[in-house]
Protein backbone atom coordinates (compact mmCIF):
# COMPACT_ATOMS: atom_id res chain seq x y z
CA UNK A 1 0.00 0.00 0.00
CA UNK A 2 1.28 3.59 0.05
CA UNK A 3 -0.50 6.90 0.49
CA UNK A 4 -0.22 9.60 -2.26
CA UNK A 5 0.96 13.37 -1.21
CA UNK A 6 -0.59 14.53 -4.46
CA UNK A 7 -4.22 13.63 -3.26
CA UNK A 8 -6.03 16.70 -2.85
CA UNK A 9 -8.83 17.02 0.12
CA UNK A 10 -11.55 19.96 0.29
CA UNK A 11 -14.18 20.51 3.39
CA UNK A 12 -15.82 23.29 1.69
CA UNK A 13 -16.58 22.31 -2.28
CA UNK A 14 -19.75 20.88 -2.69
CA UNK A 15 -19.99 17.63 -4.57
CA UNK A 16 -21.42 18.62 -7.95
CA UNK A 17 -19.25 19.20 -10.60
CA UNK A 18 -19.69 20.59 -13.76
CA UNK A 19 -19.27 17.97 -15.86
CA UNK A 20 -21.95 15.68 -14.89
CA UNK A 21 -23.32 14.88 -18.29
CA UNK A 22 -19.34 13.67 -19.23
CA UNK A 23 -19.27 11.86 -16.37
CA UNK A 24 -17.08 8.00 -16.79
CA UNK A 25 -16.85 6.24 -13.82
CA UNK A 26 -14.54 4.16 -15.55
CA UNK A 27 -11.76 6.55 -16.19
CA UNK A 28 -8.84 7.05 -14.40
CA UNK A 29 -6.23 9.24 -13.58
CA UNK A 30 -2.77 9.76 -12.71
CA UNK A 31 -2.98 12.99 -10.95
CA UNK A 32 -6.26 13.64 -8.86
CA UNK A 33 -9.11 15.89 -10.71
CA UNK A 34 -11.50 16.37 -8.31
CA UNK A 35 -10.72 16.53 -4.42
CA UNK A 36 -10.63 12.66 -2.90
CA UNK A 37 -14.39 12.18 -1.78
CA UNK A 38 -16.35 13.87 -4.45
CA UNK A 39 -19.43 12.87 -5.23
CA UNK A 40 -21.45 12.26 -8.22
CA UNK A 41 -24.76 11.94 -8.56
CA UNK A 42 -26.82 9.95 -11.78
CA UNK A 43 -30.24 10.74 -12.49
CA UNK A 44 -31.42 7.25 -11.83
CA UNK A 45 -29.79 7.60 -8.22
CA UNK A 46 -26.65 5.97 -8.50
CA UNK A 47 -23.59 7.94 -6.40
CA UNK A 48 -20.26 7.70 -7.25
CA UNK A 49 -17.11 9.33 -4.90
CA UNK A 50 -13.26 10.15 -6.34
CA UNK A 51 -10.77 7.80 -4.51
CA UNK A 52 -7.45 7.26 -4.46
CA UNK A 53 -6.09 3.65 -4.37
CA UNK A 54 -2.86 2.46 -2.52
CA UNK A 55 -2.96 -0.83 -4.18
CA UNK A 56 -3.82 -2.70 -7.44
CA UNK A 57 -7.42 -3.49 -7.53
CA UNK A 58 -10.01 -5.40 -9.37
CA UNK A 59 -13.28 -3.93 -11.11
CA UNK A 60 -16.37 -4.74 -8.52
CA UNK A 61 -14.80 -5.67 -4.94
CA UNK A 62 -15.42 -3.76 -1.93
CA UNK A 63 -12.79 -1.27 -1.22
CA UNK A 64 -11.93 0.30 2.45
CA UNK A 65 -9.26 2.94 3.40
CA UNK A 66 -6.00 1.46 4.64
CA UNK A 67 -6.21 2.36 8.29
CA UNK A 68 -2.65 1.28 8.97
CA UNK A 69 -1.61 4.05 7.04
CA UNK A 70 -2.92 7.11 7.11
CA UNK A 71 -4.95 6.58 10.20
CA UNK A 72 -4.47 5.97 14.53
CA UNK A 73 -6.58 3.85 16.17
CA UNK A 74 -7.00 5.42 19.55
CA UNK A 75 -4.22 6.70 20.99
CA UNK A 76 -4.22 7.03 24.86
CA UNK A 77 -2.34 9.95 26.85
CA UNK A 78 -0.01 10.80 23.97
CA UNK A 79 -1.12 14.61 23.56
CA UNK A 80 1.57 16.98 24.22
CA UNK A 81 -0.12 19.58 26.87
CA UNK A 82 0.16 23.31 25.33
CA UNK A 83 2.94 24.43 28.19
CA UNK A 84 5.32 21.74 26.94
CA UNK A 85 4.59 21.47 23.76
CA UNK A 86 7.50 23.09 21.19
CA UNK A 87 5.89 26.04 20.25
CA UNK A 88 4.36 26.75 23.84
CA UNK A 89 0.63 26.94 22.32
CA UNK A 90 -0.04 23.86 20.53
CA UNK A 91 -3.14 22.00 22.13
CA UNK A 92 -4.46 25.46 23.69
CA UNK A 93 -8.43 26.49 22.94
CA UNK A 94 -8.80 28.75 19.67
CA UNK A 95 -5.34 26.84 18.31
CA UNK A 96 -5.16 24.62 14.96
CA UNK A 97 -2.26 23.18 15.84
CA UNK A 98 -1.58 19.66 18.47
CA UNK A 99 1.53 17.91 19.13
CA UNK A 100 1.55 14.26 19.53
CA UNK A 101 3.40 11.73 20.18
CA UNK A 102 3.11 8.98 17.38
CA UNK A 103 6.52 7.29 15.80
CA UNK A 104 7.68 6.63 12.41
CA UNK A 105 4.97 9.57 10.19
CA UNK A 106 6.00 10.97 7.03
CA UNK A 107 4.49 14.31 5.80
CA UNK A 108 0.74 14.48 5.40
CA UNK A 109 0.19 10.51 6.06
CA UNK A 110 -2.74 12.35 8.23
CA UNK A 111 -3.95 14.82 5.78
CA UNK A 112 -7.86 14.66 5.08
CA UNK A 113 -8.41 12.62 7.93
CA UNK A 114 -10.30 13.41 11.21
CA UNK A 115 -9.00 13.72 14.58
CA UNK A 116 -11.69 12.79 17.25
CA UNK A 117 -10.73 13.70 20.53
CA UNK A 118 -12.26 10.43 22.27
CA UNK A 119 -11.62 10.35 25.74
CA UNK A 120 -10.76 13.10 29.17
CA UNK A 121 -10.03 16.70 28.65
CA UNK A 122 -11.77 18.23 25.29
CA UNK A 123 -13.44 15.19 24.64
CA UNK A 124 -16.74 14.69 22.01
CA UNK A 125 -14.62 17.09 19.04
CA UNK A 126 -13.77 16.20 15.47
CA UNK A 127 -11.54 18.36 13.80
CA UNK A 128 -10.58 18.04 10.31
CA UNK A 129 -6.86 17.49 10.00
CA UNK A 130 -5.05 19.52 6.97
CA UNK A 131 -1.68 18.33 7.35
CA UNK A 132 1.11 17.01 9.65
CA UNK A 133 5.02 16.79 10.36
CA UNK A 134 6.89 14.29 10.21
CA UNK A 135 8.31 12.38 13.50
CA UNK A 136 10.88 14.57 15.10
CA UNK A 137 9.19 17.67 14.29
CA UNK A 138 8.52 19.58 16.35
CA UNK A 139 10.37 17.83 18.74
CA UNK A 140 11.68 14.34 19.23
CA UNK A 141 9.06 11.19 18.87
CA UNK A 142 6.08 13.68 18.09
CA UNK A 143 4.23 15.66 14.94
CA UNK A 144 2.23 18.74 14.93
CA UNK A 145 -0.84 18.22 13.45
CA UNK A 146 -2.34 21.18 11.34
CA UNK A 147 -6.55 21.53 11.51
CA UNK A 148 -9.09 22.76 9.95
CA UNK A 149 -10.30 24.54 12.68
CA UNK A 150 -9.69 25.91 15.90
CA UNK A 151 -9.39 24.07 18.77
CA UNK A 152 -13.03 24.57 21.04
CA UNK A 153 -11.39 23.20 23.92
CA UNK A 154 -7.82 23.10 25.29
CA UNK A 155 -6.33 19.57 25.43
CA UNK A 156 -4.03 18.00 27.59
CA UNK A 157 -1.70 15.22 28.36
CA UNK A 158 -4.64 13.24 29.23
CA UNK A 159 -6.63 13.31 25.70
CA UNK A 160 -7.45 10.79 24.44
CA UNK A 161 -7.71 11.00 20.35
CA UNK A 162 -7.93 8.27 17.16
CA UNK A 163 -7.47 9.30 14.05
CA UNK A 164 -9.57 8.45 11.17
CA UNK A 165 -8.86 8.67 7.28
CA UNK A 166 -10.73 10.36 4.51
CA UNK A 167 -12.84 7.33 3.67
CA UNK A 168 -11.87 7.66 0.06
CA UNK A 169 -8.18 7.53 0.47
CA UNK A 170 -5.30 4.86 0.29
CA UNK A 171 -8.20 2.10 -0.59
CA UNK A 172 -7.18 -1.51 -0.93
CA UNK A 173 -9.57 -4.94 -1.04
CA UNK A 174 -11.63 -4.83 2.04
CA UNK A 175 -11.32 -7.61 4.95
CA UNK A 176 -13.21 -8.59 7.87
CA UNK A 177 -10.77 -6.74 10.63
CA UNK A 178 -8.91 -3.61 10.57
CA UNK A 179 -9.92 -2.11 7.10
CA UNK A 180 -13.22 -3.89 7.56
CA UNK A 181 -14.94 0.02 6.84
CA UNK A 182 -15.93 -0.38 3.25
CA UNK A 183 -16.65 2.72 1.53
CA UNK A 184 -17.79 1.63 -1.88
CA UNK A 185 -17.39 -1.04 -4.52
CA UNK A 186 -14.26 -0.54 -7.06
CA UNK A 187 -15.41 1.00 -10.52
CA UNK A 188 -12.47 -0.58 -12.88
CA UNK A 189 -9.44 -2.51 -12.75
CA UNK A 190 -6.43 0.16 -10.70
CA UNK A 191 -3.37 -0.47 -11.84
CA UNK A 192 -1.84 2.51 -9.20
CA UNK A 193 1.77 2.32 -10.91
CA UNK A 194 -0.53 3.65 -14.10
CA UNK A 195 -3.00 5.66 -12.59
CA UNK A 196 -3.68 5.22 -8.92
CA UNK A 197 -7.09 7.80 -9.05
CA UNK A 198 -10.45 6.75 -10.16
CA UNK A 199 -14.63 5.96 -9.18
CA UNK A 200 -15.92 4.09 -6.65
CA UNK A 201 -19.38 3.43 -6.77
CA UNK A 202 -21.47 4.19 -3.12
CA UNK A 203 -25.31 3.89 -3.90
CA UNK A 204 -27.75 2.22 -6.64
CA UNK A 205 -27.64 -1.35 -8.42
CA UNK A 206 -23.96 -2.65 -8.92
CA UNK A 207 -22.13 -5.99 -9.41
CA UNK A 208 -20.17 -7.29 -6.36
CA UNK A 209 -17.85 -10.79 -5.84
CA UNK A 210 -19.71 -13.23 -4.61
CA UNK A 211 -17.71 -15.69 -1.84
CA UNK A 212 -19.14 -19.67 -1.92
CA UNK A 213 -22.13 -18.74 -0.19
CA UNK A 214 -24.72 -17.86 -2.70
CA UNK A 215 -27.42 -14.93 -1.07
CA UNK A 216 -31.35 -15.76 -1.62
CA UNK A 217 -32.50 -12.51 -3.26
CA UNK A 218 -33.41 -9.82 -1.01
CA UNK A 219 -31.63 -11.04 1.76
CA UNK A 220 -29.05 -8.87 3.41
CA UNK A 221 -24.93 -9.00 2.08
CA UNK A 222 -22.47 -8.23 4.23
CA UNK A 223 -18.49 -7.85 3.79
CA UNK A 224 -16.81 -11.97 3.44
CA UNK A 225 -15.40 -13.32 6.38
CA UNK A 226 -14.54 -16.11 3.68
CA UNK A 227 -13.03 -13.77 0.56
CA UNK A 228 -11.48 -10.50 0.83
CA UNK A 229 -13.21 -8.11 -1.12
CA UNK A 230 -16.40 -10.09 -2.03
CA UNK A 231 -19.81 -10.25 -0.96
CA UNK A 232 -21.76 -12.89 1.23
CA UNK A 233 -25.00 -13.31 3.08
CA UNK A 234 -25.43 -11.71 6.61
CA UNK A 235 -23.69 -14.07 9.43
CA UNK A 236 -22.79 -16.79 6.26
CA UNK A 237 -23.80 -20.12 7.36
CA UNK A 238 -23.40 -19.31 10.95
CA UNK A 239 -26.62 -19.14 13.46
CA UNK A 240 -24.04 -17.10 15.90
CA UNK A 241 -25.30 -13.37 16.48
CA UNK A 242 -21.44 -13.06 17.13
CA UNK A 243 -21.23 -13.59 13.39
CA UNK A 244 -24.23 -10.76 12.62
CA UNK A 245 -22.68 -8.45 14.60
CA UNK A 246 -19.58 -8.22 13.62
CA UNK A 247 -19.90 -8.41 10.33
CA UNK A 248 -20.54 -5.27 7.78
CA UNK A 249 -23.55 -4.66 6.19
CA UNK A 250 -23.33 -3.71 2.10
CA UNK A 251 -26.67 -4.13 0.84
CA UNK A 252 -29.71 -5.92 -0.42
CA UNK A 253 -29.10 -9.06 -3.04
CA UNK A 254 -30.96 -8.09 -6.25
CA UNK A 255 -29.87 -11.41 -8.34
CA UNK A 256 -27.31 -14.03 -6.76
CA UNK A 257 -24.82 -14.63 -8.95
CA UNK A 258 -23.11 -18.29 -9.36
CA UNK A 259 -20.60 -19.39 -6.45
CA UNK A 260 -17.42 -17.06 -6.74
CA UNK A 261 -18.60 -14.93 -9.57
CA UNK A 262 -20.74 -11.72 -9.09
CA UNK A 263 -23.70 -11.01 -7.48
CA UNK A 264 -25.95 -8.05 -8.26
CA UNK A 265 -26.67 -5.78 -5.24
CA UNK A 266 -28.11 -2.81 -4.40
CA UNK A 267 -25.94 -0.73 -2.18
CA UNK A 268 -26.33 2.43 0.60
CA UNK A 269 -22.90 2.90 1.41
CA UNK A 270 -23.47 6.59 2.10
Amino acid sequence: MAYSTDSTFSIAKPGVPAVVGAFDKFEMHKLPKYPLGFKVETADGKIYRYAHFGADTNRGVLVSADLSEVGQVDLDNKVIAPASSASGTDGAIGTKYVEVTIASVTVDQFAGATLVTTDDTGEGYSYDIVGNTATDDPATGNIRLTLAQPLQVALDATTDVSIQPCLYNDLEVATTGTDSIVCGVSCATMDVSEAPFGWVQTKGIVGILQDAKVPAVGSIVALSKLTAGAVGPLGGASSAATDYVAEAIVGICVDPGDSTGHSVIKINLE
